[in-house]
Parts: structure tokens; C-alpha cells; sequence
């Protein structure tokens, strides 16, 4: 008996610019109310892929070239462009990685959508309102009429995203292409989103062509799996193939560079460890840990906080009172010389606004702040300024952190610059030439600029900057959390050895709970501004005691 044929077929897929191969020869096909998920790290093809099949890249500088790209009855390599708009209206869906660029900002939620039924003329003019509502309760939008009036900015990051999926779902699309849909979402937020993706597939049966740089995301949603590296597919298959038995070199990195909750291992494997066949990288023992912790908070506090409150105000009037907005409510805690101190938390608990206060970009409503046994609330500039040199920001974006204009050597040697450190260009630039080395980064990078590095060298970039001053205390806030799996794990190894070679301090914060327990001494729990949990770090992983705590580490995704 002949087998029926797939939804989407793609053979021989090469996408090419003018001095290099992107997409080399690609082949797969998504048979119909099926998962396919594509992984693999930025730059792989994965994005590409799937402009490719939407028919995103024809009016780009890149050639395409395939033996055949099909979808039902369409070729999609010879539709002109208003079959296209049919095509994408009707039959094919996506949802794009970040909602806030890929919504009209200004234009309300409920047009937006509405203009797809428009557009592609489904349905009658005067049943589009009622179909887009409906839409808002199928993606469980919240008070769906306030979501329909509202502008994307008045929504949270994971409504935008449920508003992008009610968009590419209102057609009744056969293939739904959701390229990174949950990468900047918290745990639980990207937990809802990928049920709701795969109950909707349930129910409409079409089938999903998955994105993503996340192996354990993949394992709980997918049906078979694409792995990508530098535009070729390295290995392919079913989901419990793949993850019980890895084949490529590549896969095992991407699998097993992910912190793993059941052992604590004294260094992150790596994709080039893996491709070298180093895979043994030690253990820390429980009793070692305990040792290490008992010498940890024998000392004084490097930094204490004492019922830390900060306020915004969320109205102005003149003659009646004013409502302030709690970032932070009441939060007290203490860090002790050379440890890496967790804070987690969905987004909007008050996580950044807590880092900003202990460098008084944020001065605190109130309460006190102690560094080193000395209040730091409320200082002269003179007096902040040299607190600056002992605390400093590690951002989450590194391309926004650094100015596009300037070349590495100078973004590094700013700090030294406006400090007054190092007199003289030449001094200072041998300082930066051994930044960059303790980095794991060469003098050959003084005279780049941020656009011609990779998001991880961007990263070491920023740490680079950050140690310019010979700080004892690191704020990390999500900086590793935009960066791809196997780079994130050289990121986190990489700031074990700075904190063992420089003797530092670390508050390190994160959403991502199996990466802050791998770091962490202790972690704190935040939760609408309150501290809500804290201890020490696999004690409260897998003894978590509050029901918030117990509800992120339930939504982490798990192989």
C-alpha cells in the first residue's frame, strides 16, 4: 500500500548570500497532524528554514534554489505573490520569536487580527469581531473584549504571544510554523503557551513545524526531530531515538550542555567537547558543598539588605491621592564573600528592580542597603562613583549593552577611562588586551566592533567591561538568558573560573531555575515583589516548600 503523502515536502533547500552557503541541500517533509521540531544553535539554519517555506526570503539578496517545496497542493517555489498572500492567509501560519516587533504598535490587538479575515476574506465582513473574540478564549486570553481594544504594549509578554497564535490560528492553517515562540517567556509562561500550541494542534489536527535551540523544550512536545549545524541537517528522527541515543557529536552537545538537576558537575560540557570527545567533566560531591558552605557563612556579610521597598508611581494628581505601583515589597537578604547568591522569578517580581537599587540606579523608597558593613543608600555622587567600581552590572542584552559605534577595545575601556585608571591610551590598552584574555577572548578583537561578534563573544565582551574596575561583586541580571544553550554553558563556565581566579561575588539572576541552582550557593524566591522562599540551593530545588516555588520547578521543561 502506497503511503500517503506528507503535508509539507522539501528536498534539496539551499539558501545562499553572495560570499557564502547558508542552507546546504536540505531535505525533510512534515506528514500531516504531526510535530516537527527543528533545533540547533543560532546560525544554523533554523530561521531560514522556515522564511524559506513562508515565503519570506524572495524579495532579499539571497538565492534559493530547491528540487521541490511543496505544501498540499501548492509548489510553493513558483507562487506569485498574491497566491502567496493565500497561501500564508489560509493554509500556513506563524508565529515569530519576539510578539512585540511582530505586532503593529500602533494599532489595537483585535484589528490587527481582524485585518487576516479581511484580507483573506474568510468569513462574512459582519462576523469578523465575534470570530476574533472567539479566537482571544481558544488562545485563553483573559477578558478577551479588553484584549481586542488594547495596543500591544498594555499586554504581557505571554498575552502578545497568545494574541500572535490566535492570528496565525484564526485561518484554520494545515502547517503552523512557530519559529522560537517561547524564548523570552518565563518557565510557566512558556509552559502555557506550548500546551495551548499542542491543544489546539489536537484539535484542529494540522501540523506544527517547531523552532527551537532547546533540546529538553523539544523533548516534551515534539514527534520527531531536525537537527541543524551550519546549514546542514547532522541527524534526524524520532523524539525517543534521539534523546535516548544521540548519535551526532552536535546533538550530544545541545542535549547535555543544559545544566542537568540530578548531578552537580564541576564544569558544563560543550558542544566542542563533545566533537573532541571529552565527555568526562567531574562531580562535586554533597559533602565537599557542605564544607565549602559552612567556611562560606562563617564570615561577615559582604552585603546586606534590610526591608528594601521601591515604589513608581502609577498616577499624578494634584488634589487627590496619588496610586504607586510595589516593585518590592519588604525584601531583606545578605550575601557573603564568594558566593553566588540565586534570585528567581517570573517577570515583573521585582528581580531587576532589586539590582538596580544596590547601585542606586533605582534609589530605594526604603529601607537600608549595607556593603561591607557601610549604609550605601543615599550617597554623595563622589561616594557612589567609587562604590561603582566594586559593583557592577552584567546586562541581558549584550548587543543593546554595547554602543554599535565603538570598537571592543574602547566599549572595554571606558570604565578605565571615566575611573581614571591606567593613565595613558597605551597602558590602558594593555589592560584591555588582559581583559580580554581573561575572557577567553585575543588582542585580535581591541579594534572589532559588536555586529562582527557572536551573541556569546558579545557576552564576554560585557563581563570584560565589567571587570575593567576590579569589582568583588558581580550583579548578573539574565545574562545568559538570550544566549543559546551550548554558548550559555561556555558563559557559566567561563564565570566559575572569574569567580575562583578573581575571588568574586555573585548575585546572580535568572527565570531559568535548573541554571540558577547549577550556579547558585543559595537562591532566593521572589514572587509580586515578596521574598518568598530561599535556601540553599538543591534543598529548596528538591524540597521546594512554598507552592509558587513548587509551581516553577513543576513547569521546568524535563528530558
Amino acid at each position: 500500500m502506497r503511503e500517503k503523502e506528507p503535508l509539507l515536502h522539501v528536498e534539496g533547500l539551499s539558501v545562499s548570500s553572495q560570499d557564502r552557503l547558508l542552507l546546504n541541500g536540505l531535505s525533510f517533509a512534515v506528514k500531516a497532524n504531526e510535530i516537527v521540531a527543528i533545533v540547533g544553535e543560532s546560525g544554523s539554519g533554523k530561521s531560514l528554514t522556515a522564511l524559506s517555506i513562508s515565503g519570506l526570503l524572495f524579495r532579499t539578496p539571497l538565492s534559493i534554489s530547491s528540487q521541490k517545496m511543496q505544501l498540499g497542493s501548492f509548489n510553493l517555489s513558483q507562487l506569485s505573490t498574491q497566491d502567496w498572500q493565500t497561501v500564508r492567509g489560509k493554509h500556513l501560519g506563524m508565529i515569530f520569536q519576539e510578539p512585540q516587533s511582530s505586532l503593529n504598535p500602533s494599532m489595537r490587538c483585535g484589528p490587527q487580527v481582524m485585518e487576516r479575515l479581511k484580507r483573506n476574506k474568510i468569513g462574512a465582513f459582519k462576523d469578523h469581531r465575534n470570530k476574533v473574540l472567539e479566537a482571544f478564549e481558544k488562545v485563553q486570553l483573559p477578558n478577551p473584549e479588553r484584549i481586542f481594544g488594547a495596543y500591544p504594549h498594555e499586554l504581557s509578554g505571554g498575552q502578545k504571544q497568545r494574541v500572535m497564535i490566535a492570528m496565525a490560528l484564526i485561518g484554520s492553517p494545515q502547517l503552523l510554523i512557530a519559529d522560537e515562540p517561547t524564548t523570552a517567556l518565563d518557565v510557566t509562561v512558556q509552559k502555557e503557551i506550548l500546551t495551548l500550541i499542542k491543544d489546539r494542534q489536537k484539535a484542529t489536527k494540522m501540523s506544527v513545524l517547531f523552532i527551537s535551540h532547546d533540546l529538553s523544550l523539544v523533548a516534551q512536545f515534539a514527534d520527531r526531530v531536525l537537527v541543524l549545524h551550519q546549514g546542514k541537517l547532522v541527524e534526524s528522527g524520532k523524539v525517543e531515538e534521539i534523546f535516548k541515543n544521540p548519535i551526532d557529536p552536535y546533538t550530544q552537545g545541545l542535549l547535555y550542555a543544559r545544566p542537568q538537576p540530578d548531578k552537580r558537575l564541576k564544569r558544563l560540557p560543550t558542544v566542542e567537547d563533545f566533537s573532541q570527545k571529552q565527555k568526562k567533566m567531574g562531580t562535586v560531591s554533597k559533602s565537599s558543598r557542605t564544607k565549602r558552605h559552612q567556611v562560606l557563612y562563617a564570615q561577615k556579610p559582604l552585603l546586606e539588605v534590610k526591608g528594601l521597598v521601591k515604589e513608581y508611581p502609577l498616577t499624578r494628581h494634584w488634589f487627590k491621592e496619588n496610586v504607586n505601583l510595589t516593585a518590592v515589597n519588604e525584601v531583606s537578604f545578605e550575601l557573603y564573600p564568594g558566593e553566588t547568591l540565586g534570585l528567581v522569578g517570573e517577570s515583573g517580581c521585582g528581580k531587576s528592580t532589586i539590582s538596580r537599587a544596590l547601585v542606586n540606579l533605582e534609589p530605594p523608597t526604603a529601607g537600608d542597603i549595607f556593603y561591607k558593613g557601610r549604609s550605601i543608600v543615599g550617597l554623595h555622587p563622589k561616594e557612589l562613583r567609587d562604590l561603582r567600581k566594586e559593583i557592577q552590572l552584567v546586562f541581558q542584552d549584550p548587543f543593546a549593552a554595547l554602543h554599535p559605534l565603538k570598537s571592543i577595545g574602547d566599549v572595554i575601556a571606558e570604565p578605565l577611562y571615566v575611573h581614571g585608571w591606567f593613565e595613558g591610551r597605551s597602558t590602558r590598552k594593555q589592560r584591555v588586551f588582559q581583559l580580554l584574555e581573561q575572557v577567553g577572548m585575543g588582542a585580535e578583537y581591541y579594534d572589532r566592533y559588536p555586529h562582527q561578534l557572536s551573541g556569546g563573544q558579545r557576552q564576554r565582551v560585557v563581563i570584560a567591561r565589567a571587570l575593567a574596575t576590579e569589582p568583588q561583586l558581580l550583579l548578573l541580571d539574565e545574562s545568559v538568558a538570550a544566549l543559546d544553550i551550548s554558548v550559555q554553558a561556555q558563559v557559566l563556565n567561563l564565570l566559575n573560573e572569574l569567580k575562583e581566579q578573581l575571588q568574586l561575588s555573585y548575585l546572580f539572576i535568572s527565570h531559568d531555575l535548573n541554571v540558577v541552582k547549577y550556579m547558585a550557593d543559595r537562591i532566593l524566591v521572589m514572587q509580586k515583589g515578596f521574598l518568598v522562599e530561599e535556601g540553599e540551593a538543591d534543598d529548596l530545588y528538591f524540597q521546594p516548600q512554598n507552592p509558587y516555588t513548587q509551581e516553577l520547578i513543576a513547569a521546568l521543561p524535563k528530558i
